[in-house]
């Protein structure tokens, strides 16, 4: 195959979660591999300065006293003229064969869309969440859980139980978006081809909207193994959380399961809008430690020194980078039985599963994880670090993605 021209497009260039992170390292697999790549993204510094690109600034939505901006910054998050404009520019200068979009509404917004049909250049994009089903992506509101309300297009529940931030404005905002995009940009006629990040994503959307079936196909995350698996540290077994501090993630639940123990501790790595919270109501608790955001070498640190690290989501989580990193570590993972959490992780092989939401069940798992031997982590570590390399292996999924940009369909 000769070398293509990418454009990436993502709504921040500066890595906050997972999404970021695969859309970088996306970037920098094609590059290795010989392809040419651009990137339409907003931030303030471009991760790779020699790239082309444009770099748009961050919608910062509210502005203090000064309403007419805020109204502005609101209807942007809508229909942003100024990114339908610049992708227009870059278009016509950089001539991509194929454009891969990552999540870009709130910020980039809907109006790239009609751009990107008008120039007739080929779409695909990684579907990280549930937007299309869920106007706060998660399919998940504190207080009730998982929940599918509006996943048949009926965007009204969201505001009625104020899903974002339990804000009613916010949450009014999210579902006025989605409608617009529904009636003026809908993602079926807009986009060539969908990558899904897990089985259960995928599954997911077709049960909600199962005309996508055509174009849609999986494509997991993927992880490089790199260096030999560290050792857990001596003493009491280390569990690691690693990643945003947020409702959804499950923290207050494993916090909870953890406070009284004196048979393990905690850490947690991360920073969001749980953190204060939960580092006052649990600033007396021995067992557990918050060791704030991490760069991504002092977190691989406290991966390998780890017993086994812990992802206790609520919310229909698709293919965590924090699991897959864990296991390139050789780290098992202790893992919710939701979403795409159970298609990495295979108990008593790569970790250990427990009913999401349930203090018991997780306690229970716990209580497998530290009576494991040393010998049975290691195995486990091991057993881990294959699977990745077997099946989120870099070579594999750029193979996968090419196929993805060539190919007009493919179930």
């Amino acid at each position: 195959m000769k070398p293509l021209r990418v454009l990436l497009i993502n709504n921040h260039e500066q890595i906050g979660g997972g999404s970021e992170r695969v859309y970088q390292s996306t970037a920098r697999l094609l590059e290795t591999a010989g392809h040419e790549v651009a990137t339409l993204s907003c931030g303030s510094a471009a991760a790779e300065p020699s790239r082309p690109g444009t770099l748009l600034p961050l919608n910062g939505y509210i502005v203090p006293r000064s309403p007419v901006a805020t109204l502005r910054n609101l209807s942007r998050y809508v229909y942003w003229p100024r990114a339908a404009a610049e992708l227009d520019r870059l278009l016509e200068s950089f001539r991509p064969d194929v454009v891969h979009l990552h999540i870009f509404y709130g910020q980039l917004s809907s109006a790239i869309l009609p751009v990107l049909r008008r120039r007739r250049v080929r779409t695909v994009m990684t579907v990280h969440e549930y937007r299309m089903l869920c106007p706060v992506s998660t399919l998940y509101t504190p207080g009730l859980g998982v929940c599918e309300r509006c996943a048949g297009g009926n965007y009204l529940p969201a505001v009625r139980h104020r899903c974002n931030r339990g804000s009613l404005a916010a949450s009014t905002l999210s579902a006025v978006e989605c409608m617009v995009r529904d009636a003026r940009f809908d993602y079926g006629e807009h986009i060539d081809h969908f990558l899904m990040v897990s089985r259960f994503c995928l599954d997911k959307h077709l049960q909600h909207r199962p005309q996508l079936a055509s174009k849609s196909s999986v494509l997991y995350n993927f992880v490089e193994t790199g260096r030999d698996p560290g050792q857990p540290s001596a003493g009491l077994p280390t569990v690691l959380y690693a990643g945003r501090l947020a409702p959804e993630k499950g923290l207050s639940l494993l916090c909870d399961a953890v406070a009284r123990r004196r048979d393990l501790r905690l850490q947690i790595a991360g920073a969001g809008p749980l953190e204060e919270t939960l580092r006052q109501r649990f600033r007396d608790a021995a067992s557990i430690e918050f060791v704030g955001k991490l760069d991504s070498e002092s977190l691989r640190t406290r991966m390998n020194e780890a017993w086994c690290t812990v992802a206790p989501s609520e919310w229909y989580e698709n293919n965590p980078m924090s699991v897959l990193e864990s296991m390139a570590c050789g780290t098992p993972v202790l893992g919710a039985r939701i979403g795409g959490i159970p298609e990495l992780v295979r108990p008593d092989q790569t970790g250990w599963l427990f009913e999401p939401s349930s203090q018991q069940s997780l306690s229970d798992a716990l209580d497998r994880a530290v009576a494991t031997t040393r010998d049975q982590r290691m195995a486990m570590g091991q057993a881990s670090r294959d699977y990745v390399a077997t099946h989120h292996a870099p070579q594999a999924h750029l193979q996968q993605l090419l196929g993805a940009y060539g190919t007009r369909s493919q179930s």
